[in-house]
This record gives structure tokens, sequence and C-alpha cells, in this order.
């Protein structure tokens, strides 16, 4: 017992004992389910803090990267998703993990143990807190303002659109230079062609890695991931026109 009570004071106290001593097993499954198709492998032991570790899965990921405009065009409530945790040092990897997943799902960190979001994330909360107790250190809110700061500050504040800014600008150069190349092009070379698409996904994908793809009504006024999406749907259609041209049949 004293070796329990021992375990239960390092690990998150009480909270953390209840989490897991009780679990309905059908409704676990299911949100390690859930965890798992947005790249997050749990692993249960016992009393003890499960294990975290990311995978390359993630569905939810590929749709965002091509399909911005439909992040974009969500309407925001004007209401904050805080999570706020006090992870212990004993279980630094995960919380190291847990960061990874955070930004994963495109929140963006106010402060060191503060992440924010504009959208509802009760239901992953919900599943976090299932499968992985992190009810046992976190505690999600809702708010709509954050100590009183406009919704512009409260964006620059989360995330790092200045660096954003950058990558999304030279992916707008350089590819654009790219475009006029393709559509100047009458003969053109299949092997070429084939690289330039591998290397403009690539390039694409990089992107837009940093962009939490915030409603339209919050992106600062400079923000150029329109842009970028924009020339890479051109610059596929182009690429799909002079594939055609090599291969007619």
């Amino acid at each position: 017992m004293l070796d329990i009570l021992g375990d239960v004071a390092i690990h998150g106290g009480w909270a953390f004992l209840k989490n897991r001593s009780y679990p309905n097993r059908n409704a676990y499954r299911r949100a390690l389910g859930r965890l798992s198709e947005q790249g997050l492998i749990v692993k249960e032991r016992g009393l003890d803090t499960p294990v975290l570790r990311i995978s390359e899965g993630g569905a939810d990921l590929l749709e965002a990267y091509f399909h911005p405009d439909k992040w974009w065009n969500r309407k925001w409530s004007g209401i904050w998703s805080l999570l706020v945790y006090d992870i212990p040092e004993v279980d630094r990897s995960y919380r190291n993990v847990l960061r990874q997943f955070l930004k994963r799902q495109r929140m963006g960190c106010f402060q060191k143990s503060v992440w924010i979001t504009p959208r509802d994330i009760r239901p992953q909360y919900a599943d976090l807190n299932e499968a992985a107790a992190l009810g046992a250190f976190a505690c999600l809110f809702e708010a709509r303002t954050v100590l009183g700061m406009s919704a512009e500050r409260v964006v620059w504040e989360s995330w790092d659109f200045d660096r954003l800014y950058e990558i999304q600008k030279r992916f707008c150069e350089v590819y654009g230079e790219n475009m006029e190349i393709l559509q100047g092009s009458t003969t053109p070379d299949l092997n070429v062609l084939m690289q330039l698409a591998a290397e403009e996904i690539d390039a694409y994908r990089s992107a837009f890695v940093l962009d939490p793809l915030l409603p339209n009504e919050l992106l600062p006024r400079d923000y150029k991931g329109k842009e970028a999406f924009k020339l890479h749907q051109a610059i596929t259609k182009q690429i799909r026109s002079k594939l055609l041209m090599c291969n007619p049949d």
C-alpha cells in the first residue's frame, strides 16, 4: 500500500489513481483507436504514467495540408480552448511527446505549459484523458479573452507567424519561377516533370507544417498561406497537363 501511495504521489495524485483504477475498457479502446489515427500511440503501464509515442500516421494531417481552405473557412465561435498542464519532471518523456502531439494538432504554445486553439478540442481532450490519463496532469478551459488581449495579439503570442511567413514566401518565390518555366515549356521531359512534382509536394508540405490553419478572421494581414496554396494548385494542374503531352494515351 505504501508503494502504491508513493507512486500515486509522484505521478499526479489521487486523480491519477482514480483515472486508472476503474477504466471503461470499451471507451478506452475507442479512445486509443482515435488517438492512433491522429498519430499518437499510447501504451498502458498499470499505475505508472502511460508511455506516449508519435507515429507517422494521421490522415487528418494530410487532409489539412491539401485542403487548407476547409480550415480557413470554418467559422470561429469567439471562444478559445486552453489546455493547461503541470507534468512532473519524472514524467518528462510523457510531457515531451504530449507537446509534439499538441503541435501536430496545430495548437499554439501561449506559455510554456499553456496551449491554445480557437477550435473546440473537448473530444480530443476526452480521448487523451481516457487513454492517456491526461486529466491527472491537465485541465481544459474555455475563454472568450486571454489576459484581456485582443485575438490578434493572442495569435502572435501563440504561433510563430514571422517564421511561417518566411517559409511560405520562399515557397512562392521558388515555385513561382518554376511555374513560369513550366508554362513556357513546349517539349516537356517526363523524368524532369516527375522530379519536379515530387520536389514540389515535399516543399509544399514543409510550407504548411508550422501553419495552424486558423479561421479567416484570425489570420494575419500578411499571411502567405493562401498564395502558396493557390500556387500549389496551379503547378499541380500544369504538371498534369504536361504529363498528358508526354503520354497522350
